[in-house]
Order: structure tokens, then C-alpha cells, then sequence
């Protein structure tokens, strides 16, 4: 029934023009990864396999200039689709209600990804450059309500934005979820570029789930529950905050976009550093976290490119695990790219009680975004 739902409503959404015929209809943001992946034989896949580990089907509706409708759909591994995104963006509403530009957030409405770090935008093989993410690799869907805002038009040395969520903290997706109590989630993330020195970007984010329930499962969760199994339990995310600092290498007329994924930003070469502190787990399974990230991306030529990553998660018992990766990829088009990654994946002892784990990964895709 589920299933069901959710191809109808795909379907009523992508006939919206027949419906009204002012509005505007893309698939901007869509996207498809296959190929062969080989995780070990500790891995959370077969070892050895074919597979088709990303694939998103994005619907845009554009009504009017400040008003767009955004609905995706999962098709992960060829399986039945689910929905991921299901909100509503709303531009100058503040501005035309106080006839000022300096608070003008973007407003979102409704399912959509928790706005915390940077790498949760491109935790995926398409708009990553390396077909696996970082060990901590924070990531999360909740349904709230979003005011984002790029630019604060003040004058500074940076050029400064911020966005703040509410959300219900708990696990959209999960199956028979209902919001049953009055506490909230919320996010922070400020952001500042730098305007003497173009290609320079921070953010900083904060992130706390409430005091959900016995039984529920929050919304932000890590990779590293699915890249170590069965040596991991509880990867929920109670309260987190994470500091990320990004450097475009520019060159003659290149501009830098904060908003570009580094695979597609328009530099030589993009250096990434981040570091978070966090508690994971249920009301009594508290874990304090620390997690690192030290990544870089070198355009050879406008075809190839190859890219570096490595990233760490401690716990508070000093326990810690490593992922190193190596990779690149060969641009076949403007929207298909060939990818190669191969990430080398270290636990603790404590956890494997004896030689060391099988579960190195290769990766060999073949990726579209349009």
C-alpha cells in the first residue's frame, strides 16, 4: 500500500501542468549510480556484486517565481520507491511582509534533509568525488519547517548566512513513526565566505534531537552503522556540532559557489577539513563521539580527476575508526562520469577480538546527474 501511495502521488505530481498550465515542471536534482561494488565479506553487501547503490527521481514545480513545490523518490537498488523529500519553498515571503531585505530567509515546508555539515549535501557516489563517504558521514531526512538565507546584506569582511530548522526529531522514514509528543529538534548552521580571499568557506553547525521517547528513532544517523555491521550497534544522533572549512583553488575567470557540490565547483583543486562533537544512541546508550574529516579533490584537465579522503570517529573509551580513500573519475559528458574508489576501513581491537576485519571496499560506477 505504501508503494502504491507513493507512485500515485508521483505520478498526480508530474501531471501538475495538465492541471495548470503556468506551472514549470524539472528534474533538476535527479540522479543514478550502477555498477560493481565489493565491500568484503564483513561489508553491509555481498561481496562482489552489481548493484545500483544511488537512484533519485526529483520532481521541481515551479509555480511562480517565489513559490516551488519539491517531491523524490528513492529507487536504491532497484528497489520499490520511497519518498525522501516532500516540501514546499517559499521566497520574500518575510520581505514582503516587512519591506526590508536584511532577514529574508528562503522558507521550507514539509520532508527534507537536515541542513548540518557540509558532507551531507554530497553523501552519495553521484555528487561526491569518491564513491564511498567519510566513517562519520552525517546524514539525515526530517519533516519541519527550514529559514534559510545565503547572504546577509551587511557590511562585513565575510559575507554571512545562516539557516535554522525545526523538525520533529524522529525518523520520517521509518516505518509506523508518528509524532506523538511536543518536543522538537532543532539546527543551526552559520555560514561565512570570505570576501578578500575568494575560494575561502566556513560553516558552523549545531544539531539536538530532543528528549524523544523510549522507542523512537531519531532522524540523524552515521555511516557508520552500515559500513561495519555486525561490529556496530546505536547510530542515532541525540546532539551534535560540527565545524567545516572548505578551500576552492582558483583559477583566471573562475567564480566560487559555496552551494556547488566540489565535484562540480569551478576550481583546480578543493581542500576540505571537518571536525564534530557529538553524542549518539537512545535515552540510556549515550555515546560521546568525535568525528574528523580531511578530504581533497584535483582536477587534472576538464575530463579527469582524481581525489583523496580520510576520516576518523572516536568514541569516549578512546575506541576509533579510520577510513582512507583513494579514487578518481573520468567525466564521459556534462552529465555522466565514470567512477573509481577504494577505501580502506580500520576498527578497534576491542571490537574485533582478533585479526583484522575483511571489509575494504571497491567501488567501479558508472554515475548520471541531470
Amino acid at each position: 500500500m505504501k508503494t502504491l501511495l507513493c507512485v500515485i502521488a508521483a505520478i498526480a505530481f508530474l501531471t501538475l501542468p495538465v492541471l495548470a498550465e503556468e506551472v514549470k515542471i524539472d528534474l533538476h536534482g535527479s540522479r543514478l549510480a550502477a555498477g560493481y561494488i565489493d565491500n568484503g565479506t564483513r561489508g553491509n553487501v555481498t561481496p562482489g556484486t552489481f548493484a545500483v547503490p544511488d537512484a533519485k527521481l526529483r520532481a521541481n514545480a515551479k509555480f511562480d517565481e517565489d513559490t516551488v513545490a519539491v517531491f523524490r523518490l528513492s529507487f536504491s537498488n532497484a528497489a520499490a520507491p520511497s519518498a525522501e523529500y516532500a516540501f514546499v519553498k517559499l521566497s520574500n515571503a518575510v520581505k514582503k511582509l516587512t519591506k526590508s531585505d536584511t532577514i529574508n530567509p528562503d522558507i521550507y515546508v514539509g520532508k527534507m534533509k537536515v541542513n548540518f555539515g557540509e558532507e551531507t549535501w554530497t553523501n552519495n557516489p553521484v555528487e561526491g568525488a569518491l564513491a564511498h563517504n567519510s566513517i562519520s558521514s552525517l546524514f539525515g531526512n526530517d519533516i519541519g519547517v527550514e529559514f534559510r538565507q545565503k547572504a546577509l546584506p551587511i557590511e562585513l569582511p565575510v559575507t554571512l548566512g545562516y539557516s535554522l530548522s525545526f523538525m520533529n526529531g524522529s525518523d520520517a522514514a521509518a516505518a509506523g513513526v508518528v509524532d506523538d509528543n511536543n518536543t522538537k529538534a532543532y539546527a543551526l548552521k552559520v555560514m561565512a565566505t570570505m570576501k578578500s580571499m575568494p575560494g575561502v568557506y566556513f560553516s558552523l553547525s549545531q544539531y539536538d534531537s530532543g528528549r524523544l521517547p523510549a522507542g523512537s528513532t531519531r532522524a540523524m544517523t552515521n555511516d557508520l552503522i552500515q559500513s561495519f555491521l555486525p561490529l556496530t550497534v546505536a547510530g542515532e544522533y541525540t546532539k551534535g556540532y560540527e565545524l567545516n572549512f572548505r578551500y576552492d583553488v582558483l583559477e583566471g575567470a573562475q567564480k566560487f559557489d559555496p552551494s556547488k557540490a566540489p565535484l562540480a565547483s569551478d576550481a583546480k583543486g578543493v581542500f576540505r577539513l571537518a571536525y564534530g562533537q557529538g553524542a549518539k544512541g537512545g535515552l540510556n546508550l549515550m555515546s560521546e563521539v568525535t568525528t574528523m574529516m580531511l578530504d581533497a579533490i584535483y582536477n587534472v584537465d576538464k575530463q579527469w580527476y582524481v581525489a583523496f579522503r580520510y576520516s576518523s570517529l572516536k568514541n569516549a573509551g578512546d575506541d576509533e575508526w579510520t577510513r582512507t580513500s583513494v579514487g578518481g573519475g573520468h567525466k564521459l559528458s556534462d552529465n555522466a562520469m565514470l567512477k573509481l574508489t577504494y577505501s580502506l576501513n580500520a576498527e578497534p581491537d576491542t571490537l574485533t577480538g582478533g585479526p583484522e576485519v575483511d571489509n575494504d571496499q571497491v567501488a567501479l560506477l558508472m554515475t548520471v546527474l541531470w
